[in-house]
C-alpha cells in the first residue's frame, strides 16, 4: 500500500515538471536550434538557456549517448544568433564574447567568421546608437549655446559694442556648423549687417576726421599767404562734401588771393611748370603750380589738370591706406591670436582677408583661428577627452629577443600634436606633429611604431599620445627579457675557439674579394653623373627624412651652387615617394628638367613630362587640351586645365590622400623668362586644386629683384639649401664604398678631405682617380702619394671653384 502511493505521489509531480527538466543538454539544445529554425526566437534561447545549465562547457564532436555525437555545441553563438533576430545587440554582442572566450567556436573557421562579423555589425549598430544619443546632446547644447551667443550679441550691437558683438556672433557662427542651415545663414546675416555698419561708421569717422583736419589747415594756409596750398585743402573738403558752405567759401577767397598776388604771366608759368611736373610723374608736387594756375577762370586746361592730379593722388592715397589697414589688422589678430582671444583674432583676420582676398598669411591665420575658436566652443559643451592608443598585439610579459616592436594607431578626436615613446621613464624618441597647411588642423589619427632595444631583465616600457590641447593618454608596459645560452657569460669562452677559425676564414675570403677586385678594375665611385644607386648615396639621408616629413604641406625650393648634388638628391627623394606606403598621403611624384627648354615650350614640356610619369587613362588623355606633338599652342591656362584633370584621376586610384609632386630641377632657367610666364606659375600654386599639389624646384639661385608688383612665385615655397657633407658624411663616402676590399691609408682620406673641401663631387674625383692610379700599381691600399699625384688632374677636369684653388695654393 505505502509503495503504491510513493509512486503516484512521484508521478503527479513529474507531470506538473517543466518540459525540459527531465531533457538531457543535448535534447534541450536540438530543440533550440529547431525553434530557431522555425523563427521562435525566445523560445529558442530559453532552450539554449536550459542547456548551458546542464554543459556550461562549449564543445565539438560532444558525445550524447551511445556512438551519437553533436559536431558542433556552442549554445552562447546559437543565443547570439537568436538576440539579434530579436533586435537585441547588446545581448548578443555579450553571447559573442562568451562564445569566443570558449575557444571551440575559433576551430570551425566559416562559423567563426561569421561570429566575427555579426559581432562587428552589433558592435556597429550600437556605436552609432550611442553616437545618434551624443550628436542629439550634442546638437541640443549645440543650440542653446549658440542662443546665448545671439542674444548677448545682438545686446552688445544694442550698446554700440561692434567689435565685442562681432567677437559673440563669430563663435555663434562657428558653433551653428552643428546645427541646421537656417541657425547658419541666421547668424552670418546678423554678422554681415553688423560689418556693413561697422564699415558705414569707420567711413563716417574717417571722412569727418579728414573734412575737419583739410578746413583747419586750408585755413592756416589762407591766414599765412599760402593760398594755392590752401585752395587745394578746401579741395579736399569739397571731394568729400560737396555741399560744404566754408570749403566753398574758403576756395573763393584762396582763388581771389592768388589772382591779387600774381599776374597771368606768372600764372601762366606756373601752369607751364606744373604740367611739367605732371608729365613726369611729380603729382604732389605739381599741384601747387597747378592750382595757382586754376585760379584763373580762362585757364580751363590748368583746372582740368589740376582736378586730374587731384584725383590720382587720392587713389595713391587709398591704396597706401589700404595697405596700411591690412598691416594694422594682420599685427592686431596675430597678437590676438598670442593671447588666445580666438574669435577677436578671426574678426581683425577675416577683416584683412576682405580688403585683401589673396592675402596667404590672413587666409593661414584665419583657419587657425576659426580652428581653435570651433575648438573653444567645443570644449564649453563636450570637455576635451584624452586620446585612446590601441596596440594590434600587446606585448608578452616575458621574451627573448632583444627588441620589441610595438604597432598600433592613436586617435583623438581633436587632433594629435605629438607621440612619445619611453623606456624606463626616458624618452628615447618623439614625434611632434603639424597642422595641416590647407586647413590648420592637427592629424585626428597617427601610426604608433617603434622598436625597443631591451636590455636583460625587466625593461619598463610606455607610449603616449598628446592631443594639441595638452591632455596625455599613456600606455605602459612590463616586459621581462630572458637571455639564450648564447647570450650568456658561458657562451665566451666556448665561442672563443670557433671565433678563431671563422677570423681565418674571413681574411682569406677578404684577399680573395681583393684578388677578383683588382683582375676586374672595380672602381664604385661615380662623378659627373647623378647618383642613382642607393649605396652610394651618403650625407644626405636626414634631410630627405626631414623633407619626407613636411613635402605633405609645404613646396620647398633647394638651392645650392652647381655640383653639389642637387639632382642626384631629386632622384632619390622621388624614390622615397613613390615606395612611400605610410600615412594619409599617397604620393605621385614627377621628375622634369628644365634644361634647355624654352619659354615657348615652358608649359608643354612640364605637361608632358607629367603624362609620361604618370601614364593618364585613354579617357582623361581625351580631355587634356595637351598634344605630344610640340609646336602647338599651350599656355599656362592649359597647364592648369590639364593639372586638375590628372589630379582629379589620381584620386580615382588610392583611398588616401593625393599629393602630385612636380620635382623641378634646373630651375635657374626660369630667371630668363618672361614676369608673365613666372606670374602665371605663381598662379597655378593657387588654384583650388593646389592642396593636392606640392612642388620641389632645384637651381643654384633665384631671380629676386621683380619689375611687377605682383608676388613672385617663390615665395610660396620653403627654401633648403643644399650644403657640402659634414666630414664624417664626407669620410663615410670616401671609405664604405671599397669597405673589405681596398682599403685608404688615413693620410689619403685626410689629404681628400682637405682638397674637396667636403663637398661629394670633389670627393668622388678624387676617389675615382686615385683608385685607378692605385689599381695600375697592382696594390689594394689607396695612398696620400696616390691622391697627391692627381690632385692636378683633378683640377684640371673640375670647374674652377674659389675654395679649392685656395687649399691647393
Amino acid at each position: 500500500m505505502v509503495r503504491r502511493v510513493l509512486l503516484a505521489t512521484f508521478l503527479s509531480l513529474a507531470a506538473v515538471a517543466p518540459a525540459f527538466a527531465s531533457k538531457e543538454w543535448y535534447d534541450l539544445y536540438r530543440d533550440g536550434l529547431a525553434q530557431a529554425r522555425r523563427g521562435q526566437c525566445a523560445e529558442a534561447v530559453k532552450s539554449f538557456q536550459a542547456a548551458v545549465r546542464l554543459k556550461p562547457a562549449s564543445g565539438l564532436n560532444e558525445r550524447t549517448y551511445g556512438m551519437d555525437f553533436v559536431d558542433a555545441y556552442l549554445p552562447y553563438y546559437q543565443q547570439g544568433l537568436c538576440h539579434l533576430q530579436l533586435n537585441d545587440d547588446n545581448a548578443a554582442l555579450l553571447m559573442f564574447n562568451i562564445e569566443e572566450k570558449q575557444g571551440a567556436v575559433k576551430k570551425v573557421d566559416a562559423v567563426f567568421r561569421d561570429l566575427v562579423k555579426k559581432r562587428l555589425d552589433a558592435q556597429g549598430r550600437i556605436a552609432q546608437i550611442d553616437s545618434d544619443i551624443q550628436q542629439q546632446k550634442r546638437a541640443r547644447l549645440a543650440l542653446e549655446e549658440v542662443r546665448r551667443l545671439q542674444r548677448e550679441g545682438n545686446e552688445r550691437h544694442k550698446e554700440g559694442k561692434l567689435e565685442e558683438a562681432l567677437a559673440l556672433l563669430v563663435q555663434a557662427q562657428k558653433g551653428a556648423e552643428l546645427l541646421d542651415p537656417g541657425t547658419q545663414t541666421q547668424v552670418a546675416d546678423k554678422i554681415k549687417q553688423i560689418k556693413a555698419e561697422q564699415r558705414e561708421k569707420q567711413e563716417q569717422s574717417d571722412r569727418t576726421q579728414r573734412v575737419d583736419r583739410a578746413l583747419t589747415e586750408g585755413q592756416r594756409l589762407l591766414d599765412a599767404d599760402q593760398p594755392a596750398e590752401a585752395r587745394l585743402r578746401f579741395d579736399e573738403v569739397l571731394a568729400l562734401e560737396p555741399r560744404h558752405a566754408g570749403a566753398a567759401e574758403g576756395k573763393r577767397l584762396a582763388e581771389e588771393r592768388v589772382l591779387a598776388l600774381t599776374t597771368r604771366q606768372e600764372r601762366e608759368e606756373a601752369f607751364r611748370h606744373g604740367k611739367s611736373l605732371f608729365e613726369q610723374g611729380h603729382y604732389e608736387q605739381a599741384l601747387a603750380s597747378l592750382a595757382n594756375a586754376a585760379a584763373d577762370p580762362a585757364n580751363v586746361e590748368a583746372r582740368a589738370l589740376l582736378q586730374k592730379a587731384q584725383q590720382t593722388m587720392e587713389r595713391l592715397r587709398q591704396q597706401k591706406d589700404l595697405r596700411l589697414s591690412i598691416d594694422v589688422l594682420l599685427a592686431e589678430g596675430a597678437q590676438l591670436l598670442a593671447d588666445r582671444k580666438y574669435p577677436e583674432a578671426m574678426v581683425k583676420l577675416a577683416g584683412a582677408l576682405e580688403l585683401d582676398t589673396g592675402n596667404v598669411r590672413a587666409q593661414e591665420q584665419l583657419r587657425l583661428a576659426e580652428r581653435l575658436t570651433g575648438d573653444a566652443f567645443i570644449d564649453k559643451i563636450f570637455p576635451n577627452q584624452q586620446p585612446e592608443i590601441t596596440l594590434f598585439d600587446t606585448p608578452a610579459p616575458e621574451m627573448w629577443g632583444a627588441r620589441l616592436s610595438l604597432l598600433g594607431m592613436a586617435t583623438d578626436d581633436r587632433g594629435l600634436g605629438r607621440i612619445e615613446y619611453r623606456l624606463g621613464g626616458t624618452v628615447v624618441t618623439a614625434e611632434t606633429l603639424q597642422p595641416t597647411r590647407e586647413s590648420a588642423e592637427y592629424p585626428k589619427t597617427w601610426k604608433v611604431e617603434h622598436t625597443f632595444s631591451l636590455e636583460p631583465g625587466a625593461n619598463e616600457m610606455s607610449v603616449s599620445a598628446v592631443d594639441s590641447a595638452g591632455l596625455t593618454r599613456l600606455k605602459s608596459y612590463t616586459v621581462t627579457r630572458r637571455l639564450h645560452f648564447y647570450e650568456t657569460r658561458a657562451f665566451l669562452p666556448s665561442a672563443a675557439a670557433g671565433a678563431v677559425g671563422l677570423l681565418g676564414l674571413a681574411v682569406a675570403s677578404q684577399r680573395l674579394r681583393r684578388r677578383r677586385a683588382l683582375r676586374r678594375r672595380f672602381n664604385p665611385y661615380i662623378a659627373g653623373a647623378p647618383v642613382l644607386d642607393d649605396d652610394m648615396f651618403f650625407g644626405r639621408r636626414k634631410l630627405l627624412a626631414r623633407i619626407m616629413n613636411v613635402l605633405h604641406h609645404n613646396s620647398l625650393m633647394i638651392t645650392g651652387e652647381r655640383r653639389i648634388g642637387k639632382t642626384t638628391f631629386l632622384y632619390h627623394l622621388k624614390k622615397q615617394l613613390e615606395a612611400d606606403q605610410a600615412g594619409d598621403y599617397r604620393f605621385f611624384p614627377v621628375f622634369i628638367d628644365l634644361q634647355g627648354v624654352s619659354e615657348d615650350d615652358f608649359f608643354h614640356s612640364l605637361m608632358a613630362d607629367v603624362v609620361e610619369a604618370l601614364l593618364p587613362s585613354p579617357a582623361t588623355q581625351e580631355l587634356l587640351r595637351f598634344k605630344a606633338e610640340e609646336g602647338q599652342a599651350y599656355d599656362g591656362r592649359d597647364f592648369s586645365h590639364d593639372l586638375q584633370r590628372v589630379v582629379e584621376e589620381l584620386k580615382t586610384r588610392t583611398s588616401r590622400l593625393v599629393k602630385l609632386v612636380l620635382l623641378i630641377d634646373e630651375v635657374d632657367v626660369l630667371n630668363e623668362f618672361s614676369e608673365r610666364v613666372n606670374q602665371r606659375l605663381r598662379s597655378i600654386f593657387m588654384k583650388t586644386f593646389s592642396e593636392h599639389l606640392v612642388a620641389v624646384m632645384s637651381g643654384v639661385g633665384i631671380k629676386r629683384i621683380w619689375t611687377s608688383e605682383g608676388s613672385p612665385w617663390y615665395n610660396f615655397f620653403d627654401e633648403v639649401e643644399l650644403a657640402a657633407f659634414s666630414r664624417e658624411e664626407a669620410e663615410a663616402l670616401i671609405r664604405e664604398p671599397v669597405n673589405g676590399v681596398f682599403r685608404f691609408q688615413p693620410e689619403a682620406a685626410e689629404r681628400i678631405l682637405e682638397l674637396s673641401t667636403l663637398k661629394p663631387y670633389l670627393v668622388q674625383k678624387f676617389c675615382i682617380h686615385s683608385v685607378n692610379r692605385m689599381l695600375e700599381e697592382g696594390r689594394t691600399t689607396i695612398t696620400a702619394e696616390d691622391v697627391q699625384a692627381v690632385r692636378d688632374t683633378v683640377l684640371l677636369e673640375s670647374e674652377p671653384e674659389p675654395v679649392l684653388h685656395e687649399v691647393l695654393a
